[in-house]
């Protein structure tokens, strides 16, 4: 019977050690893998200012040749630009009055502080009863 612990003690410490090595391993990969993931970080980070220097260059480039191509218009087709602007835009008529118009809640509510009853509203503003009523009574809530 002790023969039998003794074999069954034997395997199961050799199952053991066979599963720590098996995780030994699998961590020296991991650990291998996650070096490689950093590498890569790295060279993303390093194309990445590549393509900002290439964007600053091309950005100056792109403002030279603007500043080139403006200061090579003439001041003529400027002023031509301005006076077909001058000659578009409406002449404004400042001889009109502009109107105020209130809104019929508002004047409602003012003739309802002078003290004129929701009927009596009603008639001169030439709308419902009851919707001057219910105006009036929103504005006391």
């Amino acid at each position: 019977m002790t023969s039998f612990l003794l074999l069954i003690s034997f395997l199961l410490h050799i199952i053991s050690f066979s599963a720590i090595y098996q995780l030994f391993k699998q961590i020296k990969h991991h650990h291998q893998s996650n070096t490689t993931d950093s590498d890569i970080a790295v060279l993303f980070e390093s194309y990445l200012a590549e393509i900002k220097e290439e964007n600053n260059r091309l950005q100056q480039a792109l403002i030279q040749t603007n500043h080139a191509q403006l200061e090579s218009d003439s001041e003529e087709r400027i002023e031509e630009i301005a006076s077909t602007i001058v000659e578009n835009v409406p002449m404004v008529d400042n001889s009109k009055e502009d109107k105020v118009v209130t809104s019929l809640k508002a004047n409602i509510l003012q003739l309802y502080s002078k003290g004129l009853s929701p009927g009596e509203i009603a008639k001169q503003l030439n709308c419902g009863k009851t919707e001057a009523e219910l105006i009036i009574k929103l504005y006391q809530q």
